[in-house]
């Protein structure tokens, strides 16, 4: 087992080398003017002319030179032609100052940040929070509030352990060092589209300062504000130039390395024939491309879709295809549908703490084609909960609008992934404001208000048709609406089949907060209602990088020693309790959104 591990880092090691040899970098124009358009940056770069310009134009844009670094935490001569431009927008109490260049070539966008920071630290479990650098790119340039299919928010604190909050990860491939003042990223993003000279897409650079367990500021180079995580309209413009005729791009390892970094994380334990994998990494290392100097892109190529095909012909284990492994939302599932659903608002009066009474809010999607008159064709009921500072328009909006969960559940129902159904989208403020009581709340006012308007399978709102009819109904949030779920687990066991709780344990029940206790607490409630385990279920979910992972998994842990009450399995025929991790996801609904897509098709199974 020894030999075979050092097999494994020395074909890990042959794939560093790729970081270590020269790549080609290319040579392109060398400074940028704000007095220059950019159509005579384009013209000028094709004919090889050299023009001098600065790195933040009167457009406000970044200036990205062509050219092709090696990513490996030292800054490679070809950095010299790209003009330095520093983080202006300062948050907090930050000492910390940031300067960046960028370069570019047919392929991907690169980033340099120089940090110069006296004190690091990553203590807090917050990635945001620890000492970091995060690239949010528009390709697009779109300029739209929320992000879309071609934006991306990436994250790599100064050890170079990296953070996805939106966007697909295996595009990202970073290098950091620590320097005498501070630290130095390096960072590669790979482009959906090929760019040329006078391609402009939106960008925006962030550096977080942290100082022990956490963030003290923030630096940034075009948003004042600091919402540009979720806002992709506060970012800067990032304008591309420096490509003469002749000029070709260096080679692309990375891709490489990151599926080599992918197939030495694998736990082969779970699978029958880890071979087929081992195998491919050693035949990466032994073809001694990665250390020839004379490798061609061609090459790397031909090892990357052997490897991939290696690892697409694993074979779990009984045991371990028990487990539900997290599948990424395709990033079509974020455009516009051509069957689009609709979203209602409705509002109602509840009881607050003071005797009185509040009018709240909930937001109704209907699938595409719901018909009111339709009377024989009823729907399932899904109701999806916010987090803490958010409300019951966080998900969907309102009317009219198209947000990402919105466009998600148009293309599942569209692509055949899950029958169509209702998503409403409550609030735990207002009303009573208590997660320990909104089940009231939610039996006495919501249900009835959206299941005796839309054509649903309760018959009416009595507690006798709406308990017959709970087969079609399901709850589930994400952090405080996760915790809102336990509680509703807790209390409304009668009413609800199917709960979804999102990176968020149950706080407050079973005492103390113990994994273990608040396990037996839920089996107790279980055990007192006397239902069977077919007859209620349990999709959870949290990403390994969230600040909320380690509470939720305990609890999913206890609770699957509980095997009378809480069978384990990602087949719902065989079990009604299942955990997702997905890998360096953090607390935000980026990830709820993947979660959700992975958990709906098991909701509802075989009840229309």
């Amino acid at each position: 087992m020894r030999r075979r591990a050092k097999r494994f880092t020395a074909a890990w090691a042959a794939a560093a080398l790729l970081c270590a040899a020269g790549l080609n970098a290319q040579s392109g124009v060398h400074a940028a003017s704000p007095e220059v358009s950019g159509e005579a940056l384009a013209h000028a770069a094709e004919s090889g002319t050299r023009i001098i310009v600065s790195a933040v134009n009167v457009r406000d844009s970044l200036v990205a030179q062509y050219g092709s670094p090696v990513i490996d935490g030292e800054i490679d001569p070809v950095w010299d032609k790209a003009r330095i431009v520093e983080a202006r927008h300062a948050s907090g109490d930050t000492r910390a100052s940031a300067a960046f260049r960028a370069l570019w070539d047919d392929h991907a966008l690169y980033i340099l940040a120089e940090v110069k920071d006296g004190s690091l630290s990553m203590e807090s479990p917050l990635p945001y929070e620890q000492d970091s650098v995060e690239i949010f790119l528009d390709e697009n340039r779109d300029k739209t509030k929320e992000f879309g299919v071609d934006d991306l928010q990436f994250r790599v604190n100064f050890a170079n352990v990296q953070t996805i909050d939106k966007g697909d990860g295996s595009r990202f491939y970073t290098a950091t060092r620590l320097t005498d003042d501070g630290y130095i990223v390096e960072a590669r993003i790979s482009l959906k589209n090929k760019p040329d000279n006078g391609t402009v897409s939106g960008i925006e650079l962030q550096v977080n300062d942290a100082e022990g367990a956490g963030r003290i500021g923030t630096l940034n180079v075009f948003d004042p504000t600091g919402g540009a995580w979720d806002d992709t309209g506060l970012f800067g413009e990032i304008f591309f130039t420096g490509k003469k005729r002749g000029d070709k791009s260096g080679l692309n390892p990375y891709d490489l390395l990151n599926l080599m970094k992918r197939a030495l994380s694998i736990d082969y334990s779970l699978y029958k024939n880890p071979g087929v994998v081992k195998d491919a990494i050693l035949q990466v290392a032994a073809a001694n491309l990665l250390g020839s100097a004379d490798v061609t892109q061609e090459q790397i190529d031909e090892q990357y879709a052997m490897l991939a095909e290696a690892i697409d012909a694993l074979e779990m284990t009984e045991e371990a295809a028990n487990e539900k492994y997290f599948t990424p939302l395709p990033v079509e599932y974020l455009a516009l549908s051509g069957k689009p659903g609709s979203i209602e608002r409705l509002s109602y009066r509840t009881a607050n703490p003071d005797g009185g009474m509040d009018t709240k809010y909930v937001n109704v999607y209907l699938p595409h084609g719901y018909d009111a008159s339709d009377k024989n064709t009823r729907y399932n009921v899904l109701y999806l909960m916010h987090g803490m500072g958010e409300n019951e328009n966080l998900l969907f909006g309102g009317p009219g609008e198209n947000r990402s969960l919105k466009k998600i559940l148009d293309n599942m129902m569209a692509n055949g992934d899950i029958e169509p159904l209702i998503v409403v989208t409550p609030t735990f403020y207002g009303g009573k404001g208590d997660i320990a009581v909104f089940h009231e709340e939610l039996l006495q006012d919501i249900i009835p208000l959206v299941e005796t308007k839309y054509n649903t399978y309760a018959k009416s709102a009595s507690l006798q048709d709406l308990k017959a009819s709970r087969a079609h109904r399901a709850f589930g949030g994400f952090s405080m609406g996760s915790a809102t779920t336990w509680h509703i687990f807790a209390h409304c066991l009668d009413y609800i089949k199917y709960y979804m709780p999102l990176s968020g344990a149950g706080f407050g029940l079973g005492g103390s907060g113990d994994a273990a206790q608040t396990a037996e607490f839920l089996a107790d409630v279980v055990r007192k209602s006397g239902y069977e385990p077919h007859e209620y279920y349990i999709f959870s979910a949290a990403g390994t990088q969230d600040f909320a992972y380690p509470g939720l998994h305990d609890q999913i842990e206890a609770m699957r020693q509980l095997s009378d009450v809480f069978p384990y399995s990602s087949d719902p025929a065989k079990g009604n309790l299942y955990f997702i991790a997905g890998e360096g996801g953090t607390h935000t609904w980026y990830w709820q959104n993947q979660f959700i897509y992975n958990i709906l098709p098991d909701l509802f199974k075989g009840e229309s």
